[in-house]
């Protein structure tokens, strides 16, 4: 029960603070189900994600507001199983890493950038922003960290993207939760990302009081 712990201990928290939260989980799915899905992915289901369906059902919708302009709030949404489900890499041709004849000239370093694009063919995503940022699981990897996707990361970029945010997706989530799985302030998720390596500084101003768990 350990997603399902974190998102309950969470939810109890904001409402102590007079907050409205809406947590909502899809129906439950059974093992075959699940495993069914896994088989016709050509983009890996990984195990974590596997264990979040089977624990919290089909998708979640997690979310409170102060309702107070550049007040912090919370707006998760996990993607129902069946979305999850490529069959065919041809629904994926319109994105740059999906196209072979893409130069990468925008970048600073377009051999690199190929390299990354390459690897984002395995991220399988479980988190969009308005922005068209997200968070994606690596699936080349096992356990499956978790990676911010940068949308314009091909744009007059290094030719990098895949920040590590976490070191599984039980890990991240467990991270998010201690700030009630608020966004940054800013709403721009590089702000928060740690410089020296990979993770996020969870400890930062962007993510206000009283929205935080209490140690222990």
């Amino acid at each position: 029960m350990a997603y399902l712990e974190l998102f309950e201990r969470v939810a109890d928290h904001v409402r102590r603070q007079g907050v409205k939260v809406t947590f909502e989980r899809g129906e439950a799915l059974t093992t075959s189900t699940i495993e069914r899905a896994r088989a016709k992915a050509l983009i890996p289901i990984p195990a974590s994600m596997a264990e979040f369906y089977a624990e919290m059902g089909d998708g979640l919708e997690f979310a409170w507001s102060t309702k107070r302009d550049r007040e912090p709030f919370a707006n998760h949404e996990f993607p129902k199983l069946n979305s999850r489900v490529i069959e065919s890499f041809d629904v994926l041709s319109w994105m740059t890493e999906w196209n072979d004849d893409y130069d990468f000239s925008g970048t600073k370093n377009p051999v690199l950038a190929k390299q990354t694009a390459l690897k984002m063919r395995k991220w399988m995503p479980f988190h969009n922003e308005g922005n068209g940022d997200g968070f994606s699981l690596d699936t080349a990897l096992d356990p499956a960290p978790v990676v911010f996707d940068k949308h314009d990361w091909c744009d007059g970029g290094t030719g990098e993207n895949g920040h590590r945010l976490a070191e599984s997706l039980l890990q991240f989530y467990t991270d998010w939760a201690q700030v009630c799985f608020q966004f940054p302030r800013s709403l721009w998720w590089p702000t928060v990302l740690k410089k020296d390596g990979p993770g996020v500084d969870w400890s930062s101003d962007e993510f206000c009081e009283p929205f935080r768990l209490p140690a222990g």
